[in-house]
């Protein structure tokens, strides 16, 4: 009788795990109220709405003028995606438990 070991590959687990754990981390560092905030008012910016007005008033300029301000900030959002990708795609170049291990997972 020959004895034969089935081999299962850790790494489709521990892949998953990594990105969970990566994307975990990246929502929480982007659940503040202030980075939502940003984000909805860049999108509004974009289309010069209306709800910009109540703090272009309180700031004495027009919608145009603080859209034009909101815009010509950096876009944290899209950089942080940007990361966020970077690391999802080395996790899955990984080939080794180890490799997974040396990945910073953290947001910029």
């Amino acid at each position: 009788m020959t004895r034969s070991t089935i081999s299962v590959d850790p790494m489709p687990a521990l892949r998953a795990a990594r990105k969970a754990a990566v994307n975990d981390n990246f929502n929480a560092a982007n659940a503040s109220h202030v980075e939502q905030a940003h984000l909805q008012k860049r999108l509004w910016a974009q289309t010069l709405d209306d709800r910009l007005k109540p703090e272009a008033d309180l700031r004495g300029i027009t919608v145009a003028e603080l859209a034009a301000i909101i815009l010509a900030k950096p876009d944290t959002f899209a950089a942080r995606e940007l990361v966020r990708q970077s690391i999802m795609i080395q996790i899955d170049a990984a080939t080794t438990p180890a490799e997974l291990a040396a990945i910073n997972g953290s947001p910029a």
